[in-house]
């Protein structure tokens, strides 16, 4: 899967050079290979992506697979830093769904997908994510009518001291929300990606004084439930 992963990036960051307007949207979604299906499901997914290249895509995608937490096993896949208005111009939507429906489904099934905003005044260091090869990635559930309480608290402690960007491996974390906009459940959801620092003697966390959401959820406690995964491209 790693191969994997690497390639489906690297197949499609040549037209990186004529990526749309940027912007804090993204489109993120989440896949379950079907029982027995992963080596299939691997290799049409790479099919599906040499039909983006070929159809001279614009945007980038970016591809993880889930080795810790809740949903392990799991594929995730996104396209980020896009304006608004991208999403009203995507590429052959009737044939990419349509090659999508030949070389995906088959051998998997779609759990989520769903448009998310980049809270960048919550937010630390350079934009995630990036071609790092781990991730973390934490999710809330925000009880309906603490949405704005719980994004002050992550403004909050996106600004107190020590809360910089990653400089070194004992340095401050980086760290990016996105909230989702559309799709899914009708509460807030946040997603938080932070640099995951891999050493040679195996995966460490990054170190930082306050991490991700700590905060949100000492003041909210059940008002905001996280789930935590880490992730593999």
């Amino acid at each position: 899967m790693k191969q994997l992963l690497t390639a489906s990036l690297l197949l499609l960051s040549a037209q990186a050079f004529a990526q749309p307007a940027a912007g804090p949207y993204a489109r993120m979604v989440v896949i379950q290979p079907k029982p027995g299906q992963a080596t299939a499901f691997e290799q049409g997914y790479q099919r599906h992506l040499e039909w983006h290249s070929k159809a001279a895509d614009r945007w980038t995608w970016y591809g993880w697979s889930f080795v810790l937490g809740e949903r392990l096993g799991m594929f995730m896949d996104g396209t980020f830093g896009h304006a608004a208005a991208n999403f009203d111009a995507a590429m052959q939507p009737a044939a990419d769904a349509a090659d999508n429906a030949a070389n995906v489904v088959p051998y998997a099934d779609f759990l989520s997908h769903g448009v998310f905003c980049r809270l960048d005044a919550a937010s630390v260091g350079q934009p995630l994510p990036d071609t790092s090869p781990f991730l973390a990635m934490t999710t809330y559930t925000v009880a309906a009518g603490d949405e704005g309480a719980f994004e002050r608290q992550l403004e909050a402690g996106a600004t107190r001291p020590g809360a910089g960007p990653a400089r070194t491996p004992g340095g401050a974390s980086r760290f990016t929300w996105y909230k989702l906009q559309i799709g899914g459940r009708p509460t807030v959801c946040f997603d938080a990606c932070s640099a995951i620092l891999r050493r040679s003697g195996g995966v460490a966390g990054s170190g930082a004084a306050w991490r991700p959401g700590d905060g949100a959820q000492r003041a909210y406690g059940a008002a905001a439930l996280p789930r935590r995964d880490e992730l593999r491209t």
